[in-house]
């Protein structure tokens, strides 16, 4: 079966760049190919064949950065590891192999036996897996869907590293996590992961509002200025954490150790049953919160109605959205600044969480849904200020809090001064970024605009009016 690499590799590899736009690997196999036509290893003088290449086409991959705020990434996206496979013999001594970190000819054969269960497309995936140990343990574990759902969950997940600056993939971290799983929880967890990616696939990343008057004629933001916390040349590549980011918060979670198997495979049936935001706000808030905090956690995972797209955990969920954390601002002169805040920490998501629970905990999940209803649709990072005000509210003063409309009457008395206060802070934010530049820009004063996400639907892209808020 060893003898199968040089043909196997090469004509996968073809198949899938079928564009041709990674010239030195292509070139690297025509190579390869013109030297070692037959399927069997040459003999006699000392020889070393080598399928690798580190380089990219530069062209490409400046095309996949310009493009990727508006383009769907790939399905399978896997830059930083082309090498494929490595035969060497050294003169008088018996041929040696690797393939991958395999070096052993039974675990080359074996490796090779689970890729030949995968269909076609399974199989190219697989070409994109470095060969490991790990990996063929993990595999033989698996029966044929499983080992299926697999490949197409590792090449599903890139990765940027910002200290090396290259690309590559999480499938290494996600592979070593599996392995610790019991069988049930591996089968269950797959399935989980197998919703995620199909979810990750089809989430919409663009922005849900657009002002009026911000997009020029080829329908492209043009702000006069643009706060960002990421460097420009790192902004574009660190869209392919986020993209991995749904992924990996749920690695993360089996990894920490902090459910038991009987949770877990609880919680995986949840979140087969959630959208992409609730299943963000689900996973998140597990990973968060104590281990102490789970019976109230799982109380409520039990009673929330995940069909309704603006239950609580969808809410939760933006405290790590971009767009949920993105502020419009024009001056005078209709001229546009478009604020990317920060996510929320880990520490007040935290204290959100804790305020959460206890609300659930002290008052139930229909109160909770009022309040969830009059506040959606405010900016991620007032949430926290929302619930820790209203808690203490209802502690101090209970009496208010005993009519049928009291969360109504409450959110009109107050969610003002919460986003008068957030958006001071937001224009604080923004004034300090643009005196930090090397020419800061004239911006004048900056109107908050208000985003009208809720008159069309959650994902209205249509440009709107903006309406603005003026502060005292």
């Amino acid at each position: 079966m060893i003898d199968r690499l040089v043909k196997t590799v090469t004509g996968t590899t073809l198949d899938y760049l079928h564009h041709g736009e990674n010239k030195p690997l292509q070139s690297a196999i025509k190579k390869a190919e013109s030297t070692y036509q037959s399927t069997s290893l040459p003999s006699g003088d000392d020889y070393h064949v080598s399928l690798t290449t580190a380089q990219q086409d530069h062209d490409f991959l400046n095309s996949f950065k310009d493009n990727i705020f508006t383009k769907a990434i790939p399905n399978l996206v896997s830059f930083g590891y082309f090498s494929l496979y490595r035969i060497q013999a050294d003169h008088d001594e018996e041929n040696k192999f690797q393939y991958g970190e395999l070096t052993e000819q039974s675990d080359i054969d074996a490796f090779l036996a689970q890729k030949d269960r995968l269909s076609a497309d399974g199989q190219i995936r697989f070409t994109f897996i470095k060969p490991t140990k790990e990996l063929l343990e993990l595999s033989q574990r698996l029966n044929d869907d499983e080992l299926e759902k697999l490949a197409e969950i590792l090449t599903s997940a890139p990765r940027y590293n910002e200290k090396t600056n290259l690309i590559s993939d999480n499938s290494e971290a996600i592979i070593s996590t599996l392995n610790t799983l019991s069988d049930d929880v591996l089968t269950s967890s797959l399935n989980a992961l197998t919703h995620l990616t199909q979810q990750n696939k089809v989430h919409d990343r663009a922005a849900p509002y657009t002002p009026e008057g911000l997009l020029n004629e080829d329908g492209i933001e043009n702000p006069l200025l643009r706060v960002e916390y990421a460097s420009f040349e790192d902004s574009g590549w660190i869209e392919l954490n986020d993209y991995s980011s749904h992924l990996m918060q749920y690695i993360k979670l089996l990894d920490n150790n902090r459910m038991h198997d009987g949770q877990l495979l609880e919680f995986n049936q949840h979140i087969s049953q959630g959208d992409f935001a609730t299943n963000a706000g689900m996973i998140d808030m597990a990973i968060t919160m104590k281990p102490f905090e789970h019976q109230h956690f799982f109380s409520l995972l039990q009673e929330v109605d995940k069909s309704n797209t603006q239950n609580i955990f969808a809410m939760l969920g933006q405290q790590t959205d971009k767009w949920a954390h993105t502020q419009y601002f024009m001056n005078d002169d209709r001229e546009f600044v478009v604020h990317h805040d920060q996510d929320t920490s880990e520490s007040d998501r935290r204290a959100l969480y804790k305020n959460v629970l206890k609300a659930y905990e002290s008052n139930g999940v229909g109160w909770m849904n009022d309040v969830v209803a009059l506040t959606f649709n405010e900016p991620a990072a007032m949430h926290g200020e929302i619930w820790h005000q209203l808690l203490h509210d209802l502690e101090s003063q209970p009496d208010k809090f005993l009519r049928s409309d009291s969360i109504e009457l409450w959110t009109n008395t107050n969610l003002d001064i919460i986003k008068q206060n957030f958006v001071q802070q937001q224009l604080q934010k923004v004034y300090e970024f643009n005196l930090d530049l090397q020419v800061p820009y004239e911006l004048g004063e900056l109107q908050y605009i208000e985003p009208e996400r809720h008159t069309d639907s959650p994902n209205n892209k249509a440009s709107q009016t903006p309406k603005n808020t003026v502060l005292e």
